[in-house]
């Protein structure tokens, strides 16, 4: 009931702007007026020489376009459903220097001029750097990270406040928290952050960053455009990279346009008369669907203050196309991970990725799909030997398979055979190793709380997830064993000690963890140092043997260059002969622990011991 009242007292004010928005246009019948273009800028030299502006103001029906420059020429003009916007077509001659250029809106007497910037590209060699399965990637919820900037924690008029004792409330991280601890990123190892969304949420609860209400502004209370950029270009300076999360299913309900859709067909039903979606995902690859379900997920809202995007419409489709290249353009960022897949319509999507990736042929490219099945998640990928009926265009999909895998054997306390099992389904992928791989996110629950806040079943799991196929992401807090309280959203988005003002200890710093927190951050500066040492475990070959008496073996391998992983389920020590794997120490002489450093000589009688819920990782030595 309070859900539904707030969404009425929202459902007030909205149709009280319109009608105010109305109203003006009454007053000033005759003129028209020109508030804002985007893309706000645009560069000179991009492979796709077309770009569709869309412009916003008052009285835009039957207005002219003209430009001024023989080396942008106007296509085509377009009148929206609301005389509030206008859609115009232009070519921008690949030889165009960058520059400010003219452009002219004429309505019989009346002329506007907007000056127009096309920028130069940036250096190629300093941005866009490929991420793949050499990477680890550090997810960050920036919120909740790092407060390096407290003057932005309120920002006068926008609708959520500074409420840092309320889990669902502002904390106050920010763009310059994380600017601050990309040395501590870089220390850790990893090579890549993905950072929650950044653009504006003025919504009333939106610290997470998904409902979007201006998706070409950085949110003030993260920073600004240009603060991001630097951020991007400091991350670059240490070796970091950078993936953007982005949004094309839905935006939140204080957008600007809810307040006068450019069209009828911008979203899915309307604000009023609207489903509300049922997640079911499989529809969409069962032969015996019912059209209706599908229907249900590509139009439905996830919730009343989630409008729901029609990517159907093609202006609209121009739109989230341009606005994706455009920051990856701005901030010369390295990948995008593409949120609520599945949601948004499949054609849409193939052409969305086809179109970035013709301007970034190396970009990396994952699309989160929740769910847990691989014959489902496979279908999703490029070149899937499951096909939608077109190629997706979509090199990465995340991991949720293994994801379930890992909470069936580490919370359900299933048979380790249940992680052999999953890994034995990557048949059904095209690229198994450009999977991005994790055993927690921001939307479930953290890996300590999962395995019941036990460190050494916690040590485990990441000693497979830094040694399996695919692309390791953890998720920030992870290196000290953050656990998050369940399955409160909130409560998973926990803030890290030390990043706050008022924290009572600092654990980006040793002597601010615990004696277990230091231990699980050392644990997990090796395994990565070791994940980045050995390519073998980044590009290498996987082998694996049915597990036997909650013995599982699995065997990464390139040329001249051989690593053993030996996982014991059991609770209590075990002796692992090394008789199964002969096969694999032919031209290998010893064997060097790379946890423990120790080494050992290969002979007839050498059995690895693993402690109880453990695993060891062994380099096959001359």
């Amino acid at each position: 009931m309070h859900k539904l009242k707030k969404f009425s007292q929202n459902l007030s004010l909205i149709l009280v702007f319109v009608m105010l928005a109305g109203f003006a246009d009454l007053l000033y019948p005759g003129s028209f007026s020109v508030d804002r273009i985007e893309p706000p800028n645009w560069w000179a030299g991009m492979r796709d020489t077309t770009l569709q502006l869309m412009i916003y103001g008052r009285n835009l029906g039957g207005v002219q376009f003209k430009s001024n420059s023989s080396s942008i020429s106007v296509k085509k003009v377009y009148a929206a459903e609301n005389a509030g916007y206008l859609f115009v077509d232009i070519n921008i001659a690949r030889n165009t220097p960058a520059g400010e250029y003219i452009f002219m809106l004429v309505n019989g007497s009346e002329v506007e001029q907007i000056s127009y910037p096309l920028f130069d590209r940036m250096d190629r060699h300093n941005s866009h750097q490929s991420i793949g399965e050499k990477d680890i990637v550090y997810l960050i919820t920036p919120d909740r990270f790092v407060n390096g900037d407290t003057a932005n924690d309120a920002i006068d008029g926008m609708r959520d406040t500074y409420r840092p004792e309320h889990i669902l409330g502002r904390h106050g991280g920010d763009i310059a928290g994380i600017i601050s601890k990309i040395p501590y990123l870089h220390d850790l190892g990893v090579s890549a952050i993905w950072i929650n969304p950044l653009v504006e949420n003025d919504m009333p609860i939106s610290y997470h960053g998904y409902a979007a209400t201006d998706l070409y502004r950085i949110d003030p209370r993260f920073g600004n455009n240009d603060l991001y950029r630097k951020m991007v270009s400091e991350a670059h300076r240490y070796d970091i990279k950078v993936i953007i999360d982005h949004v094309s299913n839905h935006i939140g309900i204080y957008h600007h346009w809810m307040l006068s859709l450019p069209m009828s067909s911008w979203i899915n039903g309307t604000i009023t008369n609207h489903q509300s979606t049922r997640h079911r995902k499989e529809v969409l690859h069962d032969i015996h669907h019912d059209s209706l379900e599908v229907i249900n997920l590509k139009e439905g809202w996830f919730v009343d203050e989630m409008p729901d995007l029609n990517q159907k419409n093609p202006f609209l489709a121009r739109y989230l196309i341009q606005n994706t290249i455009w920051w990856l353009e701005f901030s010369g960022a390295d990948g995008i991970r593409e949120d609520t897949y599945p949601y948004a319509d499949d054609q849409f999507l193939a052409d969305w990725a086809d179109k970035i990736r013709q301007e970034y042929p190396e970009l990396y490219i994952v699309g989160e799909v929740w769910i847990q099945d691989p014959v489902f998640l496979a279908a999703y990928m490029e070149n899937s030997y499951l096909t939608v009926g077109f190629s997706t265009n979509l090199p990465s999909v995340t991991d949720f398979g293994l994801f379930e895998a890992f909470g069936d054997v580490f919370n359900r306390n299933e048979s380790i055979s249940r992680l052999y099992q999953c890994i034995s389904r990557d048949f059904l992928y095209p690229d198994p190793d450009n999977l991005l791989i994790f055993a927690d996110n921001h939307d479930v629950m953290r890996t300590m709380d999962m395995v019941g806040a036990d460190p050494v079943k916690y040590r485990m799991l990441f000693k497979i997830l830094m040694t399996m196929r695919g692309i390791p992401q953890i998720y920030y807090g992870s290196e000290i064993g953050l656990a998050g309280g369940g399955l409160d959203h909130g409560e998973i988005r926990a803030d890290f000690p030390g990043g706050f003002p008022g924290d009572s200890r600092n654990a980006f710093i040793k002597s601010g963890r615990t004696t277990e927190e230091d231990a699980i951050f050392e644990l997990f500066k090796r395994l990565i140092s070791i994940r980045r040492t050995y390519p073998a475990l980044q590009t290498g070959e996987f082998k694996h043997l049915p597990p036997e008496d909650e013995i599982y073996i699995y065997i990464r391998q390139i040329p001249g260059q051989r690593i053993i992983v030996v996982v014991n389920n059991n609770n209590d020590t075990r002796q692992a002969g090394l008789d199964r794997v002969r096969q694999y120490l032919r031209g290998f002489y010893g064997i060097e622990d790379l946890l423990t450093r120790e080494r050992f000589r290969i002979d007839a009688d050498l059995e690895l011991e693993v402690s109880g819920k453990d695993a060891g990782i062994y380099l096959l030595t001359d």
